[in-house]
């Protein structure tokens, strides 16, 4: 459940409530990390960080300049466990470890931004970590292992390009698992999936793909099978109508 992006109106097992529209990402190993199949009641709310200044022309009047805002962002996540009651999903156990932490290693990077519409910003920044366990607040969770996460603006955040933004070639996020071979499949997770034309990997032609509502997808995910001789470091690139996307680097298996 982990490194994917979601198609943000359908539920994963890690939900309870309805969904939503909006996709939050957390950073991990560098690298954004979506959660948002698992999300419950995202929640993004802003505070404006006000300056005082002078008035010029009317200095018995009290004035202030608008810095930017700082954001409290809150989701609700039922945990999902395997037959040993480990959790499944790797970036809630290490969200909840930064939540137990203090000093900078409670912080996390995080992003939340409109998964419909791309001329929306996405707010970005270093956030603080608290959770609550969710069967002591809301009696709806009370015989699930589910947590809620309320992250904390280090004080003003950035209003970045959203990361569906583009001129319409497809965005590619992830692709899993890593270390597969000739015949395997892989799932790719990113954006503009949908009318694919063309997929490649390590310059071969992909024969096997399915892609976007065509292929019975989303627009976020495509499935293909490696083609044959591909080994070691390959890259994929998926082409649409519009262009082709930028190179994802993947590692198949050395044959």
């Amino acid at each position: 459940m982990s490194d994917t992006i979601y198609d943000a109106t359908q539920q994963t097992a890690g939900t309870l409530a309805k969904s939503h529209e909006k996709i939050i990402r957390v950073k991990r190993d560098g690298v954004f990390e979506n959660i948002t199949g698992d999300a419950n009641n995202l929640g993004a709310v802003p505070t404006a960080v006000i300056t005082p200044r002078e008035n010029y022309g009317n200095k018995g009047m009290p004035s202030i300049e608008k810095l930017g805002d700082s954001w409290v962002v809150t989701v609700d996540v039922e945990a999902v466990r395997d037959s040993n009651g480990v959790i499944i999903q790797t970036w809630l156990s290490n969200l909840v470890t930064i939540a137990q932490a203090s000093g900078a290693d409670n912080k996390v990077e995080l992003q939340v931004f409109d998964g419909r519409d791309e001329n929306l910003k996405a707010i970005e920044g270093s956030f603080s970590v608290a959770t609550a366990d969710l069967s002591a607040v809301s009696t709806g969770y009370q015989d699930k292992g589910a947590y809620r996460f309320i992250f904390t603006s280090d004080g003003v955040v950035d209003l970045v390009t959203s990361p569906i933004a583009g001129t319409g070639e497809p965005i590619i996020e992830s692709a899993t698992p890593t270390l597969q071979t000739v015949g395997d499949q892989i799932v790719l997770r990113g954006y503009k999936f949908t009318g694919t034309t063309g997929v490649t990997i390590d310059t071969q032609a992909v024969t096997e793909f399915l892609a976007g509502p065509e292929g019975g997808l989303d627009d976020y995910t495509l499935v293909m099978v490696i083609p044959a001789t591909v080994t070691g470091a390959a890259d994929i690139i998926v082409t649409n109508a519009t262009g082709a996307s930028a190179a994802f680097a993947y590692t198949a298996q050395t044959v």
